[in-house]
C-alpha cells in the first residue's frame, strides 16, 4: 500500500495527475488532494477519475499508470 494524491490543477493537456506521496515531483499541498492508502497506481488513478476527468499517473512515480 501506499499514499496517493491527485493535483488539483489541470495540466495544460487537461490531465490531473496522480502521485505517491514520496514523488519528488509531487506539489506543495494546496495544489493536491490526497486520495489514500492504496495498494497501486492503476488503482489510484481509478479512483482520482471519480472526481476528475482526465488523469494520469506521474512520469516519475507511477511509470506503469503513464500514459504520452
Amino acid at each position: 500500500m501506499a499514499e496517493f494524491y491527485i493535483e488539483t490543477n489541470a495540466q495544460p493537456n487537461g490531465d490531473h495527475i496522480v502521485h505517491n506521496a514520496n514523488c519528488s515531483l509531487l506539489p506543495a499541498k494546496d495544489a493536491i488532494r490526497y486520495l489514500g492508502s492504496i495498494a497501486s497506481c492503476a488503482s489510484a488513478v481509478k479512483k482520482a477519475a471519480e472526481s476528475f476527468k482526465q488523469v494520469n499517473g506521474c512520469p516519475q512515480c507511477a511509470t506503469t499508470c503513464h500514459s504520452a
